[in-house]
């Protein structure tokens, strides 16, 4: 069964100004890293730092900066970030709350992408991550919660200059790291779609073995999943859609591609939870059905005793003058009586295919 993480814990800002910024996720003990990823199409270069005194300024080369911050704890490394790329503080506000929903923010000269990364880890469960993008002329920042994410591929081919990624602009490298995001939903919900079809295929052969929580629990989840893929179609409709400069001509027909497959991730998603739905309403059944095979059963018996009672009832009231009082076989034969009233009762209801 997969279960459901959510990593971040919002923190409190009632009664703060607009902009306050907080240390909504992360470890305040660790110090937080980031990879700066520097290339144009002959070079690369990548390298680990620590420290708000190493995050690079913004340049006007051709070169292109990719800088992904592992973890928001450290405020001034944030900060530092924020001043050097003009990010305002309402939006890095955005940035740190790991609550979120998924969002496209449209600048003069850069665009902020909020979106949930879902992954499964190892030990079978679902994570969710939220990922936020910012995106500039030559440079895209990438603020994580937590180490580890899925753009090892992307990081493959720039590295070994496979593809089209090393030739083409920032907001292509944009495109490619949303791309793998929306992708890998696929991957989990293909995972979830498995879990739901074991759960339904149990309940059907061996239903003593099913457990109602496990289909409650997988309820939550693709709730959770259509939470997020909606506004994840809105962010990747905006993006085709973008009248700015960052984002070239010949980069939104790939957005366009994005959004088709955030569609597909809707639809799928409804799908699956339609079904889960489905084995909810099943399993009720079931319990229904057994519940009438019951009732049905003391029906019969009940029905079968209400004569036999009957004529105990008479017998056992004891007056002097009563009819076959004083006779020698009249127990045999009010047993018998009884006895033959309930069988006959029975074939009535076997011919009636009541049992």
């Amino acid at each position: 069964m997969i279960s459901f993480i959510k990593k971040g814990i919002a923190g409190s800002k009632l009664g703060k100004p607009p902009g306050t910024i907080l240390s909504f996720s992360g470890s305040p003990e660790k110090e937080v890293e980031f990879e700066h990823i520097r290339y144009n199409s002959v070079d690369f270069r990548q390298k680990m730092l620590k420290g708000s005194e190493n995050v690079p300024a913004p340049d006007d080369s051709d070169d292109i900066t990719w800088l992904c911050f592992f973890g928001q704890s450290d405020l001034g490394l944030m900060n530092r970030a924020a001043e050097l790329y003009d990010i305002p503080h309402l939006l890095l506000e955005d940035i740190l709350n790991p609550d979120h929903r998924p969002k496209l923010e449209i600048f003069d000269n850069q665009i902020l992408i909020i979106v949930k990364m879902i992954s499964i880890n190892d030990e079978g469960s679902l994570v969710a991550e939220q990922v936020s993008f910012v995106v500039g002329k030559n440079y895209v920042l990438a603020f994580q919660e937590f180490p580890g994410d899925l753009f090892d591929p992307v990081r493959e081919r720039l590295k070994k200059s496979l593809g089209r990624i090393r030739s083409m602009t920032a907001d292509y490298l944009a495109f490619a790291l949303l791309d793998l995001i929306v992708d890998n939903y696929f991957v989990v919900l293909e995972a979830v779609a498995e879990v739901l079809e074991g759960l339904e295929m149990t309940l059907i052969k061996e239903p003593s073995e099913f457990d109602v929580v496990d289909i409650h629990d997988l309820k939550m989840q693709l709730f959770y999943l259509r939470k997020i893929a909606w506004p994840l179609r809105e962010v990747a409709n905006g993006l085709q859609k973008a009248e700015i400069e960052i984002i070239r001509p010949h980069t939104k027909m790939y957005f366009t591609d994005v959004y088709d497959h955030s569609i597909r991730v809707l639809e799928t998603t409804e799908t699956l939870r339609e079904v889960a739905i489905g084995v909810s309403e099943l399993y009720m059944s079931n319990i229904s059905l057994k519940m009438n095979e019951i009732m049905q059963t003391l029906t019969i018996i009940s029905t079968i005793f209400i004569p036999t009672t009957f004529v105990a009832g008479i017998y056992g009231m004891n007056f002097e003058f009563m009819p076959e009082l004083k006779w020698q076989w009249g127990y045999f034969g009010a047993l018998g009586f009884m006895l033959m009233i309930g069988l006959v009762m029975l074939a009535f209801f076997r011919r009636k295919r009541w049992i």
